[in-house]
């Protein structure tokens, strides 16, 4: 149980560095930090719905999932005349 929830922190503790990127790289690199971070997210959810043993909380991480990837998506189109 414990185990989820300290590989959740280490993965928070991962997006500093992509948020580094957002805020300073250029357009294309913060696309990139964007996915990462969005890609950790979904999986810290997941960590955490399974560190507190909760399985009904599972399906919030698959439906960020969808919408992550649908808003990057987005977030390409609009950047796109910029890439």
């Amino acid at each position: 149980m414990i185990s989820f929830v300290v590989a959740a922190i280490a993965m928070l503790l991962a997006m500093v560095p992509a948020g580094i990127t957002i805020a300073r790289g250029t357009t294309a690199d913060a696309v990139v930090g964007y996915e990462f971070i969005t890609g950790v997210a979904v999986m810290v959810f997941a960590l955490l719905a399974e560190g507190f043993k909760r399985p009904s909380e599972f399906e919030f991480p698959v439906l960020v999932a969808l919408l992550l990837y649908a808003s990057g998506l987005v977030y390409v189109r609009a950047l796109e005349r910029w890439l």
